[in-house]
C-alpha cells in the first residue's frame, strides 16, 4: 500500500477511536460512580491511538514531503479535535477553576487574593469569630467576598462548577497571560467547558502554525508536523482535559519561528508571552540572550545594546503582565508557593533523588528546611543544580543560531526536556511542551513516552478499586521503557536524528 494511503487509512481509524473516546465520556461524571468508570476502556483507547500514531510516525519519517499527505495530516487532524470538543470531562477537572478565575477576573476582583475556600466560609467566620474575621479583611476585602459569593449563587451552573475546584483552600496558581484568557472565555460565554476549549483550540492551531513555519525556515519535511498534530497526548490533555498549557506552547513556539527567522526583538517578545502564560520557557532566555550578542557581533555599533535592550523588552512585559495583579503583593504568589513547595506527583527522577536522600546515614527525614523536609529540599536543590549545570555548559558551547539552527534548537529541546524529566511534577499535560520540538527531532523515546505517559490514569483505577498496592508500579512501567530507550538512541543519535528532507 502507497504511504500517503496508510496514513489516510491510519487517520480514519484514528478518528473512528476519537469518536469512540467521545462517546464512553458519558460515563465520566464528575462526583458519581467512580469504581464503574471505564478507565480500562479509555486506556485501551489512548493506547491504541498511541499505536496508530507511532505507526503514523514511522511513516512519515521514510517518505519526502508529499502536498496530498501535508493537507491530509492538517484536515484529519482537525477532525481528531472536532470529535473530542463536545466530550466530557475524563479524570480531570483544573477547568473549574480557569473559568472560576475568569468570572473572578471578569468582576475587577484580583484572582490571586481569595481561594475558593474563603469564598464559601468567610460568612461563617464573619458569625462565629468575628474578631478574627476582622483581623483577616478589611472594608474591601468585605465587599469583594460579598460580589463573589453573589456570583457563586448566581446559577446553578455557577455554584456546581465552583463546587468541583480542586485544592480549594489554596488560591489560584495560574499566571497572567492564562488569567487574560480566562476573562476573555468569560467575556463570550460565561461557565462554559465547550468555550475554553474552543479558545484552546485557537491556541493548538496556532502552534501547528508555526510549527510549520519553523520547518519551512530549516528545510524540513513539513510532514513532521503531524508529530505534534496526531499525538493522542496533546489532542486528549489540551482539548478534553482542558488544560492550559498550549496557551504557553503556543508562544513559545511563536518565539522559536521568530528566533530561526532572525526577529530577536519578537522572539524576545513571544517568549515573554510564553512565560506568562506557564512559566516554564523563562530557563531559555539565557540561550536568546546569547544568540542576540552572537548576531550584534555582524552589525554595526554597540556590541551589547540589542542584547540589552532585549532583555529589558523581556523584563517588562513580564512586569506589564503582572501589574493588574500587584495590589496585593506577594500574596499573589501564594498559590504557587503552595504549589512548588507542596506537591509531588508521577515524578521519576525526582523521587529515586528523594529515596537517595531519605536513605543517607542520620535522621533527614526528621529535619525541614524551607518548609520542607530535608531529602525534599535537597531533591530540589538537585534538581536546580544540574538544571543550571546544562545551562552553564550549552552557553559554554556558544553554539550559533545563524551557523548551526538545528543543533541551537537541539538545545532549547534538551532544557525543556530535563525541566519535564527533573520535575517532581510530571503530570502527563507537562510532556506536552515538549511534544513540538519532536517535530525537529523525533526521538523514538520522546514519542513512545506520550504514549506511556497515558498510565498515569491507572492511578485512578487503583484508587477506586481500592487496590493501592499496585500503584507503586505505575512510574516504573511508565518511566523505564522510556529511559531504556533514551539510552539507545542517543548511543545511536546519528541515526534517529535524521528528519526527512526535501
Amino acid at each position: 500500500m502507497r504511504p500517503r494511503l496508510q496514513v489516510i487509512l491510519l487517520g480514519i481509524v484514528s478518528l473512528l477511536l476519537y469518536l469512540f473516546l467521545t462517546h464512553i465520556s458519558k460515563e465520566f461524571n464528575w462526583g458519581e460512580g467512580y469504581a464503574d468508570r471505564p478507565i480500562l476502556t479509555y486506556l485501551a483507547i489512548y493506547f491504541s491511538l498511541s499505536l496508530l500514531f507511532f505507526s503514523t510516525c514511522a511513516i512519515l519519517l521514510k517518505q519526502p514531503e508529499d502536498r496530498f499527505t501535508f493537507w491530509a495530516i492538517i484536515a484529519l487532524g482537525l477532525l481528531f479535535r472536532l470529535s473530542i470538543l463536545p466530550a466530557q470531562q475524563l479524570q480531570e477537572d483544573d477547568v473549574y477553576r480557569y473559568l472560576w478565575d475568569g468570572k473572578v477576573f471578569s468582576n475587577n476582583i484580583n484572582p490571586f487574593e481569595y481561594s475558593p475556600s474563603e469564598v464559601h466560609e468567610f460568612k461563617e467566620l464573619r458569625i462565629q469569630n468575628p474578631e478574627t474575621y476582622y483581623k483577616i479583611y478589611n472594608e474591601r476585602n468585605e465587599r469583594e467576598l460579598e460580589k463573589l459569593s453573589a456570583l457563586k449563587w448566581e446559577s446553578p451552573k455557577s455554584l456546581k462548577y465552583l463546587e468541583r475546584v480542586n485544592h480549594p483552600g489554596v488560591p489560584t496558581i495560574y499566571p497572567p497571560m492564562a488569567q487574560f484568557v480566562f476573562r476573555a472565555v468569560h467575556s463570550i460565554k460565561p461557565d462554559s467547558i465547550l468555550a475554553m476549549r474552543i479558545a484552546f483550540l485557537l491556541f493548538d492551531v496556532l502552534t501547528m502554525f508555526f510549527i510549520i513555519g519553523i520547518l519551512a525556515k530549516l528545510g524540513l519535511n513539513k510532514n513532521m508536523s503531524a508529530v505534534y498534530f496526531w499525538c493522542p497526548l496533546i489532542i486528549k490533555e489540551t482539548l478534553n482535559s482542558t488544560h492550559l498549557d498550549i496557551i504557553g506552547i503556543a508562544f513559545l513556539c511563536g518565539s522559536i519561528y521568530f528566533l530561526v527567522s532572525h526577529r530577536h526583538s519578537l522572539a524576545t517578545v513571544f517568549l515573554a508571552l510564553g512565560f506568562l502564560g506557564k512559566l516554564y520557557p523563562a530557563i531559555l532566555f539565557p540561550l536568546y540572550f546569547q544568540s542576540c550578542l552572537q548576531n550584534s557581533r555582524k552589525k554595526e555599533g554597540n556590541l551589547w545594546l540589542p542584547p540589552i535592550i532585549n532583555s529589558l523588552l523581556f523584563i517588562s512585559i513580564i512586569v506589564l503582565g503582572y501589574i493588574p495583579f500587584m495590589g496585593i503583593g506577594l500574596k499573589m504568589f501564594d498559590g504557587l508557593k503552595a504549589y512548588s513547595l507542596y506537591w509531588q506527583s508521577n515524578d521519576s527522577i525526582f523521587s529515586c533523588l528523594v529515596f537517595i536522600f531519605k536513605n543517607l546515614p542520620g535522621e533527614l527525614s526528621n529535619i525541614s528546611f524551607f518548609s520542607n523536609p530535608l531529602p525534599i529540599f535537597l531533591s530540589k536543590l538537585t534538581v536546580v543544580c544540574i538544571l543550571m549545570g546544562v545551562l552553564i555548559w550549552l552557553l559554554l558551547k556558544n553554539t550559533s543560531l545563524s551557523e548551526d539552527p538545528e543543533t541551537f534548537l537541539k538545545q532549547l529541546f534538551i532544557l525543556m526536556a530535563l525541566v519535564f524529566l527533573l520535575s517532581p511534577i510530571q503530570n502527563p499535560w507537562y510532556l506536552c511542551w515538549v511534544v513540538p520540538f519532536l517535530c525537529l527531532f523525533p526521538l523514538r523515546s520522546w514519542i513512545l513516552l506520550t504514549g506511556l505517559v497515558g498510565l498515569y490514569y491507572l492511578d485512578f483505577y487503583f484508587d477506586y478499586q481500592e487496590i493501592q498496592s499496585w500503584k507503586i508500579w505505575i512510574p516504573w512501567i511508565e518511566y523505564l521503557p522510556f529511559y531504556l530507550l533514551l539510552i539507545l538512541d542517543l548511543q545511536n543519535k546519528n541515526k534517529v536524528l535524521k528528519k526527512g528532507k526535501k
